[in-house]
């Protein structure tokens, strides 16, 4: 699996920009988003509950999570231009989201659900020392459902940790430029291309 660091390096070896930054995260969650659903899925989440595992909503939050994961690591590697890659991120996300055949429909309200979802998530990880009421609070929500798992939130532990682990330091080899970001549009502003 090729990992966001893996991406900013191969693109951008020396300086990147804002927008450079958050076009690699994005491709990262993407990517990383696509390896969290064949895991679920190969723990049997798409034949115990077939309709959310196929949903709208099950891809988003496999999405919101694995950028939650990434977002965690932004200001400790990219300090002042975190907030503008943030917010570029969140745009980019949205149409990627859109581009992989997610209804406008379903991402309604995408701004004020990643915000809800990332304070959530934000208090589950300051509620512990281990990253297991995250991913309880993550699976939660992934599977649609009041039904703890103890192994799948452990999967989803054990994912965000090595996922930490993995960009710890990444923004130490760049000079990030502050640009103009654009902000955030809303999803009846974009449609697929």
């Amino acid at each position: 699996m090729v990992s966001w660091s893996d991406l900013l390096r191969r693109r951008h070896r020396i300086k990147t920009t804002t927008l450079g930054v958050a076009a690699s995260l994005t491709e990262a969650i993407v990517l990383s988003t696509d390896v969290l659903r064949r895991r679920l899925q190969d723990e049997g989440l798409a034949w115990t509950h077939p309709a959310r595992f196929e949903s709208n909503e099950c891809l988003l939050e496999c999405a919101l999570f694995e950028w939650f994961v990434r977002d965690i690591t932004l200001t400790n590697e990219f300090g002042s231009q975190a907030e503008g890659i943030r917010r570029a991120l969140g745009g980019r996300l949205l149409i990627d989201l859109l581009r992989s055949g997610l209804s406008p429909a379903s991402l309604n309200g995408f701004d004020r659900v990643s915000h809800e979802r990332f304070a959530e998530y934000q208090e589950a990880l300051e509620a512990g020392s281990s990253l297991q009421a995250l991913g309880h609070r993550a699976w939660l929500r992934i599977s649609g459902t009041d039904e703890p798992s103890e192994r799948m939130t452990m999967l989803l532990a054990i994912r965000a940790r090595a996922e930490l682990e993995k960009l710890r330091g990444i923004g130490r080899g760049y000079i990030v430029s502050e640009k103009a970001v654009p902000t955030l549009r809303s999803v009846s502003d974009v449609g697929p291309e």
